[in-house]
């Protein structure tokens, strides 16, 4: 499971909350899995994707599995895009990492 910065693990709890939200990577052929493409749409909505969210919060389910409560826009901004927020299976998050927009370096680089 992802990182969250917080002291305590998510653990024997149901419900564990991220603050600040995490930034996150949403592959979205694990949340929408379609099946292989029948044609090609150039307009459409693309679902094989991987798009950047943010992780609010974790949630276990009734089969001891753990999703994440994550916002994320599914299409180009301006274009029929929409901002979504939804639980998504942990296997389909993995951590993103921003640069610094002073430094221009990630959080995991140190300085030498």
């Amino acid at each position: 499971m992802l990182d969250t910065g917080d002291t305590l693990p998510p653990g024997p709890r149901h419900l564990h909350m991220v603050r600040p939200n995490q930034p996150v990577w949403v592959d979205l052929k694990l949340v929408y899995p379609v099946g292989a493409a029948k044609t090609r749409l150039s307009d459409g909505l693309d679902l094989t994707a991987t798009v950047p969210g943010l992780l609010g919060m974790w949630r276990a389910t009734t089969t001891a599995h753990w999703v994440g409560w994550v916002t994320f826009q599914l299409g180009p901004v301006g274009r029929g895009g929409t901002t979504h927020s939804q639980w998504v299976l942990a296997e389909a998050l993995r951590p993103r990492e921003e640069r610094n927009t002073w430094s221009g370096s990630y959080p995991s680089e140190r300085r030498r």
